[in-house]
């Protein structure tokens, strides 16, 4: 029912809408604005001078909407209508103009919708993708116009981030209000916005830009010292550490410590799980249908109301891992989660036909009709995400008949790259098996 995700699927754009013009300081350049979901999108989104396509993977329900929502791409995306179509980069080495902004003006969004712990979160996992990448040997600089989009859309994120620590927040957005301004409807470069913010405050950024925009590396330490500086909530997560002996994690679970450290106990020393764990919200419980895979009988019923939960990535893992450590039950938990199809692409309703197939004496008259069932995920009707998910199952079930073996080989011709690698690196193992 598409009226259900109706509201989950746009919640907050007029929220983000109204925030963007009063952060950035400038109206809506533009008469309208409207977002279209696509079917089988190459991308998450895509902005275009007054509209936004994004993929249907984010039409989502209400419980959908925790898994996995538009609220970053939705701000991301509306952030480009100043920071790419109003000014626009005159070349690829300025591309970080385009997606550093929209990138640090959508965390700025989340932070105004959920807080200053979620932005700090989301600024901290940013850093360590970044460190990462240094780590693998492909850094880049942010002025670099072969650079990667991690380069572009992260780092430049952070360059501004770092900028308006540098400078202060009046300044910035004083600078930034000027350079719109001034650019409307104009090609543009770094020189043109680092130009205002010198003129704004009497700075010299040379030395900046040698850290943030001509160096390859990315500074992790200076990262990491600002947000410890600024967020109480890193300092506790960071100091959460479960592999010393003399541990305290199993204390400090039952603290009152943010829902990511806890989550990062529990993936941690998953052992340590025990009845009152089960009363945090559905985001520590997440983690705990999703690290505990061995479930005591004293912990069984807590277990089972994972099933439950408002988060269709925790009804999966839980259906699993029932599925698995209670035999005797498996007939009771399928037919619990018989009606229930999860996300966009079908993870719990995939999940429960592979294992209806593999309980061998559950509702046997039923087993062709979830064996076709599975076999039509795979053709040309479902999503791309539906599709790899079937063709991934049958593949590991070795139950790829003709029918999916056709639907593989027609998936080379598919118009979505993701599915095209998928279908030839599957199909070029089974040749060689």
């Amino acid at each position: 029912d598409d009226s259900a995700r109706y509201e989950p699927t746009y919640r907050y754009s007029k929220e983000i809408f109204d925030f963007l013009e009063y952060e950035i300081g400038v109206a809506y350049p533009w008469q309208n604005y409207k977002q279209v979901p696509l079917h089988d999108f190459l991308y998450a989104g895509m902005e275009n001078t007054g509209a936004t396509f994004f993929s249907n993977e984010y039409v989502v329900d209400s419980i959908g909407f925790n898994d996995r929502n538009y609220v970053n791409v939705n701000a991301h995306e509306l952030a480009h209508q100043w920071f790419g179509n109003m000014v626009t980069e005159t070349s690829g080495v300025h591309h970080w103009l385009h997606e550093g902004f929209a990138t640090y003006y959508a965390l700025l969004s989340e932070r105004f919708l959920f807080g200053d712990d979620h932005f700090y979160w989301k600024l901290y996992e940013s850093a360590l993708s970044l460190e990462q990448q240094d780590l693998g040997g492909n850094n880049t600089a942010l002025l670099n116009p072969e650079s990667t989009s991690l380069t572009f859309y992260e780092k430049g994120a952070w360059t501004l981030f770092m900028l308006k620590e540098l400078v202060g927040e009046q300044l910035f957005k004083t600078a930034v209000k000027a350079y719109l301004v001034e650019n409307r409807f104009k090609n543009v470069s770094t020189t043109d916005f680092l130009g205002q913010i010198e003129k704004s405050g009497e700075f010299d950024l040379d030395a900046f830009a040698d850290v943030w925009l001509r160096s390859d590396d990315f500074p992790i330490d200076r990262a990491l010292d600002v947000l410890t500086q600024k967020s109480v909530f890193i300092n506790e997560y960071l100091m959460i550490d479960c592999d010393p002996i003399n541990s305290k994690c199993a204390e400090q679970l039952r603290f009152p410590i943010s829902d990511q450290a806890k989550i990062k106990i529990i993936s941690q020393v998953p052992d340590l799980i025990e009845e009152v764990d089960f009363n945090n919200n559905w985001k520590v419980r997440q983690a705990i249908a999703l690290n505990l895979n061995k479930i005591s009988p004293e912990l069984k019923p807590y277990y089972e109301s994972l099933l439950d939960d408002p988060s269709y990535i925790t009804k999966e893992a839980a259906l699993y891992n029932l599925w698995i450590n209670f035999p005797d039950d498996r007939p009771h938990y399928l037919n619990k989660m018989s009606n229930v199809f999860g996300l966009n692409d079908l993870n719990v309703r995939m999940l429960w036909l592979v294992l209806h197939l593999n309980t061998v004496d559950y509702q046997v008259d039923k087993k062709e009709e979830v064996f076709n069932e599975l076999i039509d995920y795979t053709s040309v009707a479902s999503n791309v995400s539906v599709r790899i998910r079937a063709f991934s199952y049958l593949i590991m079930l070795n139950a790829c008949d003709e029918q999916c073996m056709s639907n593989l080989k027609q998936a080379k011709d598919h118009h979505n790259w993701q599915l095209v690698k998928f279908a030839k690196d599957e199909l070029a193992k089974l040749e060689k098996e």
